[in-house]
């Protein structure tokens, strides 16, 4: 009877503990998730909770970094997302979301402790693309605590319109950025410039845009200490 017992309690273990697995940790055929960004400049890191449970592989996310290496997978609907400082535990997100299967999402935070700001995208292969493995697509935000406007500049590349003279986004111009635009595929300084044509901030070493990568860009920083502008580039996994 005691090793009966043993045997159920050991299954029982088992079957848990995949949930426990299956709930932090996507299976292969489960083709979805969300990846979150951190660039909030006025903290060292950010502490997320959906649900009110701690996500794991975020202990904190550090500033300019994204993570965790796969996207996080919370299908459904209102599902509460928390969003807190490592600076004195400033609550900086508290909002809702939903997922749907087979779409990957990012969740942007940025700005300042009096001015905090969020969105979250869809993250998808644009319209109209036959082969996604054959093209790279970029997207471009500015993030940072400046009143400057930006422009992005890929290489000697044309300068696309989308990536022209942005402000920084309000949560409503971050969703309306989301979509990736296919730019032309190589090896690129990428520099990001101001109204006035003034260098803002170049990337250090080149980016890489193979194809079948779809990139986000950002601008990070703040204008009080101009030193810290940024340009971060994130590796998104999209549908």
């Amino acid at each position: 009877m005691k090793k009966l017992s043993l045997i159920v309690a050991l299954v029982a273990s088992v079957a848990l503990l995949g949930s426990c697995l299956r709930g932090s940790d996507p299976q292969p055929e489960r083709v979805g998730g969300m990846t979150f960004v951190n660039t909030f400049i006025e903290a060292n890191g950010a502490f997320y909770l959906v649900d009110r449970n701690t996500i794991q592989g975020l202990y904190p996310l550090d500033y300019r970094t994204y993570g965790p290496s796969w996207p996080v997978y919370y299908p459904g609907e209102g599902r509460r997302l928390e969003i807190y400082s490592s600076y004195e535990d400033a609550r900086l997100v508290d909002t809702t979301f939903s997922m749907q299967d087979s779409v990957y999402y990012s969740s942007i935070v940025y700005g300042t402790h009096d001015d905090p700001r969020h969105f979250i995208t869809e993250d998808r292969i644009p319209d109209g693309v036959d082969d996604p493995a054959a093209i790279a697509a970029v997207r471009f935000y500015n993030l940072a605590n400046t009143e400057r406007r930006v422009t992005l500049h890929i290489g000697e590349i044309e300068s696309v319109a989308a990536f022209r003279n942005r402000p920084l986004e309000t949560p409503a111009s971050g969703k309306q950025g989301e979509d990736f635009i296919p730019v032309a595929i190589g090896n690129y300084t990428v520099t990001v410039v101001d109204e006035e044509g003034e260098t803002v901030a170049i990337r250090q070493g080149t980016v890489d845009l193979p194809a079948g990568s779809y990139t986000s860009i950002f601008l990070t920083g703040d204008e009080r200490d101009p030193r810290t502008f940024y340009v971060g580039i994130v590796r998104q996994w999209v549908n």
